[in-house]
């Protein structure tokens, strides 16, 4: 007890004289940005794909094919989709605005134009979904958000290592005179209202076909949210995986687990969604440690590298999930279940390695000894790759046993422990890199007790993840 007592008050001093962060390069008001940009990017794409007009099968199959007018019937699916639109404008743009202007006229001025904005984008999607030409949306709409995240942590990061204090502009852009920020809002109005009037005319002219997979996709993503089931909701919004241009040879694989990894790299080559998904991960705690105000506290630095780790992770999981949803394929293979459940975490490892490692390497910029950092981003891979396996092997909803009421409706009583099943092995793995943003350094000590816990954390989460029956 004396021992951990000792050991518990020198870490206290160590992190009340960490010293102050100095790569913080970026501006407060460019990050929330950044940040706005990326989820109105993101939002984009969820809308895309889910229509944003759609029909659900039996009004498909029943009103549809009625002789009437089939925009009386598609304009309430309209106005909904603008609600939810400008709903979700107006949440992103508060803390936005209030990050480049606290004037009342500002923020009133910044929050109409996002609003009407998002009535634009709206309305240009239903054209689009009209004329059958909106499938290169969401991809587009995902490289935005990518570079929108990757882009200033990389500009950061390089600012840091030249040593160049930017500008804050905040606050400056909203200096325009009353009379030009009134045309603005003035020319986005017309616009908003052009573009509905547009839409509503293309209503008519919506295939069924289109109608009833939009409405088939939002059924089917409704449904996962209002059951708390995360896993089945990626299935519903989930991108295909493009077919390659060319067969790959792959002449080092001659065992069966060397099959499973082969696999699962294909599954990662063809999807360049998931390559935006990894880059997204290791540039987020970045993005944070570069920025003013965020760089002095290393509880929230600490929770944008489980975000972005997370993110990583959940990338690098589909082929789990694939397996736990048809596990045919694999009982196939000349392995035991448990033989394939430590096959699949081989490439998550791998590639966690790198990406953890780079953007521990980041993160620590300007505290002193980088190859600490990197070894410390290295060593915490297992415990994310675990992870990445556990959730993708966890269990389906019990929906036999009792259930309890909540806003959702009802969920099945041990919802919450199948939600966190892999990101609880997430967070403890990244336990010695929250120390070590606390303590501001890493020391080698660390980066021991960091590999032996990951190993311990990857090797349990892998070991309890079993293929279903």
């Amino acid at each position: 007890m004396a021992l951990c007592g000792g050991t518990v008050s020198s870490l206290r001093e160590q992190i009340a004289a960490r010293p102050a962060a100095d790569a913080a390069v970026l501006p407060g008001a460019l990050t929330a940005a950044v940040v706005a940009l990326s989820l109105a990017a993101g939002l984009t794409a969820l809308f895309a794909r889910l229509g944003p007009v759609s029909a659900t099968p039996a009004a498909v199959g029943w009103w549809l094919p009625l002789p009437a007018e089939r925009r009386g019937l598609l304009r309430g699916e309209l106005r909904r989709s603008v609600g939810l639109a400008v709903a979700a404008a107006l949440t992103v743009g508060v803390p936005v605005v209030l990050a480049w202007t606290r004037t009342p006229a500002g923020v009133l001025a910044g929050l109409a134009a996002g609003a009407l904005l998002a009535v634009i984008a709206v309305a240009v999607l239903v054209v689009r979904q009209a004329g059958g030409g909106g499938g290169w949306v969401p991809p587009v709409a995902g490289a935005v958000a990518a570079v929108a995240v990757v882009g200033p942590a990389v500009a950061g990061s390089v600012v840091a290592r030249l040593d160049v204090v930017l500008p804050d502009a905040a606050g400056r852009a909203w200096s325009l005179p009353a009379p030009l920020a009134s045309g603005v809002l003035a020319v986005l109005l017309g616009l908003a209202v052009l573009c509905l009037v547009l839409a509503d005319r293309r209503l008519a002219d919506l295939p069924a076909g289109a109608l009833r997979a939009s409405g088939e996709t939002a059924q089917y993503a409704t449904a996962s949210v209002f059951s708390l089931d995360t896993r089945e909701l990626g299935r519903a919004l989930g991108t295909t995986v493009r077919r390659p241009r060319r067969p790959l040879a792959w002449r080092w694989v001659r065992h069966p687990w060397q099959a499973v990894v082969a696999g699962d790299l294909a599954v990662l080559a063809r999807s360049p969604w998931r390559w935006g998904q990894l880059a997204v991960g290791a540039a987020l705690p970045v993005l944070a440690a570069r920025t003013e105000g965020l760089a002095g506290l290393p509880a929230l630095v600490a929770v944008t590298v489980v975000l972005g780790w997370w993110l990583a992770a959940t990338s690098l999981g589909e082929p789990s999930r694939r397996a736990s949803a048809a596990p045919a394929a694999d009982r196939g293979l000349p392995l035991g279940g448990a033989a394939v459940v430590w096959a699949r975490a081989v490439v998550p490892a791998a590639v966690l390695a790198g990406v953890c490692g780079v953007s521990a390497l980041l993160i620590g910029q300007g505290t002193g000894a980088p190859a600490a950092w990197l070894v410390l981003g290295v060593v915490t891979a297992p415990a994310w790759a675990g992870a990445a396996v556990r959730a993708g092997y966890r269990p389906d909803l019990d929906w036999s046993g009792p259930v309890l009421a909540s806003p959702m409706g009802a969920v099945p009583v041990g919802v919450s422990s199948t939600l966190v099943r892999g990101p609880d092995v997430g967070l403890l793995g990244t336990a010695p890199v929250a120390l070590a943003l606390l303590l501001g350094a890493v020391p080698w000590w660390l980066v021991g007790a960091a590999l032996l816990w990951s190993l311990a954390l990857g090797a349990l989460a892998v070991g309890t993840a079993r293929p279903p029956d």
